[in-house]
């Protein structure tokens, strides 16, 4: 699962374009058990990961940054300048509460824990793509009419872009169940 937040700003005293740069964080939360359904149940009852049909284990939320300088030329002109995108993703995970756990449900739960994470990096992959695409169509957008006029439809534009980009992460999560095909499932058989 993944939302997408933008955070769209002019930059009329940007110089130059930045390249894309991306950060990333990693925030848990915590949950507990000794047995693999108790931990399965934890996670469904502690996760701040939730819509109205479900709770998921992990999430990756990526928010964009857009700059640019829309510059005048001629009198009724305008040309879009300096582009640059950023995206921070944020991961959210569950992290086991320390305790001694039988080693198989120990190995179940390392086993699980890294296919959710490399699902979850995948949307942050999924997040940085985005950003390079949208940095590399704003740079060839073509602007009509005055600045002041376009300024409205740029950013409107930028919002509808990356909404678009933002389905290869919801094809991801209905290709892969969310994770489950990709080994993001506990399986209840351990003991």
């Amino acid at each position: 699962m993944r939302g997408v937040w933008w955070l769209l700003a002019l930059a009329p005293l940007v110089q130059a374009a930045e390249p894309v740069s991306s950060t990333v964080r990693e925030q848990h939360y915590m949950v507990y058990g000794r047995t693999v359904d108790d931990i399965r149940r934890s996670i469904i009852e502690r996760t701040p990961v939730r819509n109205a049909q479900a709770a998921f284990a992990g999430n990756t939320k990526s928010h964009y940054k857009t700059t640019y300088r829309l510059v005048p030329v001629a009198q009724t002109g305008c040309v879009l300048r300096n582009a640059a995108v950023k995206v921070e993703s944020v991961v959210t995970l569950p992290q086991l509460a320390p305790g001694t756990l039988p080693p198989a449900v120990a190995a179940e739960w390392r086993r699980y824990y890294t296919a959710l994470r490399a699902h979850e990096y995948l949307h942050v992959e999924g997040g940085k793509e985005s950003a390079r695409a949208t940095q590399q169509w704003l740079a060839s957008m073509k602007v009509s009419g005055p600045c002041h006029a376009a300024r409205p439809r740029v950013r409107a534009a930028i919002e509808a872009y990356i909404r678009m980009l933002d389905q290869r992460d919801r094809r991801l999560d209905a290709i892969t169940d969310h994770g489950r095909s990709q080994g993001a499932w506990l399986d209840a058989r351990v003991r």
